[in-house]
């Protein structure tokens, strides 16, 4: 009787505590909402001690008895998850063994509850959990102390009579946090049983009725795989990454047209030099002009009809006469480093002399360079090219 009142007092002691969330927790300026979590989330397992009181006077007999003559001990064993920071569900089972009982009491006033001798009794329950320090407070990963309240339903088997018998009840469990993982707990729980419990009893004094549980459990808890909340995304913080997300698209899609627009006004250019042929240079003559094949951004390949049809003239003269064909390879100063370039225009020097000797010109009459990025002539990108002259 005197230990079931300290643990009603601290009970009282604990919900009272609760209206002052501030002092077991950080401030509550750091609370946030959070995310649903995934189904494989914030899972955990409980292992306790537990002392229990039966009472058969029928409902509402908290106190009409001396409750020594009801109690028990025995293990506690829990499989729970929280859905959001404040609901979750627990399994539960509770075994009172009768091996227990010679180690606390005297075994002359056991008769109240069921046979100690024949395994005592289990007890399965379904608990939904409320977490009321995170419903009032709200959620805070660094909180300690939560207190949670949780009604329950169940089934109780008496093994000695072979009986099973419904359950309901409530109870609140306060919980410390020691480490990420592991917290300790402390709940104490009151629950109602139909006299199916111990119906020896019920036949034999009908004034009896085995129908109130008392429970206080001890025991630790263990959370498994990912645990804890994400904070969840606030709709300012989601408007504010959609205009940066639509900033950058914006973007891409205007850089997207400048380089459509220039290479509609290269192929414009292109065109107007379809027709173009150099002028024939007789045998035996040398001629002074040049010649200008012209590449894409960032290209060292002859892609152009005009160009070839330029450069066949150009090595018709070559091989009528004793002249050396001089080949120089440029790129736009405006792109690239200066040793890319310097390599690109290389490139495109010998991409021509390539093509002369394919026409038929001596490799050895062709002399080729590259003068790296220039800005000689106006637009910047007709500096792509190679000239080619015959000296």
């Amino acid at each position: 009787m005197k230990k079931l009142m300290m643990a009603l007092a601290f009970v009282g002691l604990c919900t009272a505590a609760n209206a002052q969330c501030d002092e077991f927790a950080t401030p509550t300026t750091n609370k946030y909402s959070v995310a649903t979590n995934s189904f494989w989330a914030n899972w955990y397992v409980q292992a306790g001690i537990d002392a229990n009181i039966v009472s058969s006077y029928g409902y509402g007999s908290l106190l009409k008895k001396d409750w020594h003559e009801g109690r028990t001990y025995g293990f506690d064993l829990a499989f729970g998850k929280w859905f959001t920071p404040g609901i979750g569900t627990r399994l539960k089972l509770n075994w009172e063994n009768g091996a227990f009982y010679h180690a606390f009491r005297n075994q002359d006033h056991v008769w109240e509850t069921a046979d100690p001798h024949k395994g005592g009794y289990a007890g399965l329950y379904f608990d939904t959990e409320f977490n009321m320090s995170n419903i009032f407070c709200g959620y805070n990963e660094s909180r300690v102390w939560n207190l949670i309240l949780f009604p329950r339903m169940g089934l109780i088997r008496n093994f000695g009579a072979n009986s099973y018998s419904p359950v309901l009840g409530a109870g609140l469990e306060s919980s410390w946090k020691i480490a990420k993982r592991v917290s300790i707990y402390a709940d104490v729980a009151y629950m109602f049983a139909t006299n199916d419990f111990i119906p020896y009893y019920s036949q034999k004094k009908k004034a009896y009725r085995a129908n109130n549980i008392a429970s206080i459990d001890l025991g630790i808890t263990y959370n498994i795989g990912k645990t804890g909340w994400s904070k969840a995304v606030s709709l300012e913080d989601y408007e504010a990454l959609s205009a940066e997300a639509c900033a950058k698209l914006a973007a891409l899609r205007a850089q997207l047209k400048a380089e459509q627009d220039e290479n509609a006004r290269l192929r414009a250019e292109l065109a107007k030099w379809a027709n173009h042929k150099c002028p024939e240079v007789p045998a035996g003559n040398v001629t002074t002009g040049s010649t200008s094949v012209f590449f894409d951004l960032n290209s060292a390949k002859i892609n152009s009809k005009k160009d070839l049809i330029n450069l066949e003239a150009v090595a018709a003269a070559a091989k009528n006469t004793k002249a050396t064909v001089v080949v120089r390879g440029s790129a736009d100063s405006k792109t690239g480093s200066s040793a890319y370039n310097q390599k690109l225009s290389e490139a495109r020097a010998q991409a021509v002399a390539d093509e002369l000797v394919s026409l038929g010109v001596d490799r050895a009459k062709i002399q080729v360079s590259g003068v790296g990025g220039v800005a000689e002539v106006e637009p910047f990108n007709l500096n792509r090219r190679a000239i080619v002259t015959l000296k």
